[in-house]
């Protein structure tokens, strides 16, 4: 299976291809599994800033499988480096659509991480929606990510006969938690980190209105329904305008 292109920004390699093909590719993966599962991370601008002062961070999101472009900033970050990136893959339809295809196949999924309680609700709406879609089991998000509670979550997944966790812990505890465990998951074929999206797919909060979607502007309806985000503003910006400070830096010339 040929990779998808990519586009280098601040050392991660996001994905540049349309949401068909990104489907497609998933869809190939799930039915032609390697050795290796499929891990998927999807940071915006926000966690890419953080990446950005902490080289453990890049080093954490180069080791997945793909990473998407979720969010207007990374695309618009990457327009000002002079290396766009066409399309915004946000994580929670690419969920939505792996969702999809785990029915259509009948490949069951774990849901694991959100509050207690949010997990199930996400799962059981699916459930009603697709009643194809095997569930395999879920867990709140509300546990010691390492030692004998980690250890019974991990034997529930392997007993459960998941092909597919999905694991919203919030960055970057869903990012390491799937890099650590990954590799103790053997009969999982795809695992990817996806914020909220099950407080979203619960009820339990609402996803940006279809015109905020449109314009790309579903950043600021999150900042008008949880205004303690606005302080990640100031970052994002830097972000995005210092994009093209390192092309430049990048493509420096030392004239000896």
């Amino acid at each position: 299976m040929p990779p998808l292109p990519t586009v280098l920004l601040y050392g991660i390699p996001y994905v540049n291809a349309a949401p068909d093909a990104l489907y497609e590719h998933l869809r190939a993966s799930l039915l032609a599994p390697t050795s290796a599962p499929t891990v998927i991370f999807t940071p915006n601008a926000s966690i890419a800033a953080a990446a950005k002062q902490d080289a453990s961070l890049t080093a954490l999101l180069c080791r997945a499988t793909l990473c998407l472009p979720d969010g207007i900033g990374i695309l618009a970050a990457a327009r000002r480096r002079g290396t766009p990136i066409r399309y915004r893959l946000p994580g929670i339809e690419t969920g939505e659509q792996v969702l999809r295809l785990a029915a259509a196949y009948t490949l069951p999924v774990f849901f694991l991480g959100a509050a207690p309680g949010v997990a199930r609700r996400a799962a059981a709406r699916w459930k009603q929606q697709l009643p194809s879609l095997p569930i395999a089991g879920t867990h709140h998000g509300y546990f010691t990510q390492s030692g004998e509670q980690n250890e019974r979550i991990l034997s529930r997944i392997r007993d459960s006969g998941a092909r597919i966790v999905l694991v919203c812990l919030g960055f970057p505890a869903q990012e390491r938690w799937i890099d650590q465990n990954a590799p103790l998951l053997p009969g999982v074929q795809m695992l990817l980190g996806l914020g909220g999206s099950f407080d979203v797919w619960s009820g339990e909060k609402r996803r940006a209105p279809t015109l905020f979607r449109r314009l790309h502007t579903e950043w600021l309806w999150r900042m008008l329904c949880d205004p303690t985000k606005i302080c990640r503003l100031p970052a994002m910006i830097s972000f995005v305008w210092h994009a093209k400070d390192e092309k430049r830096a990048k493509s420096a010339v030392k004239i000896p």
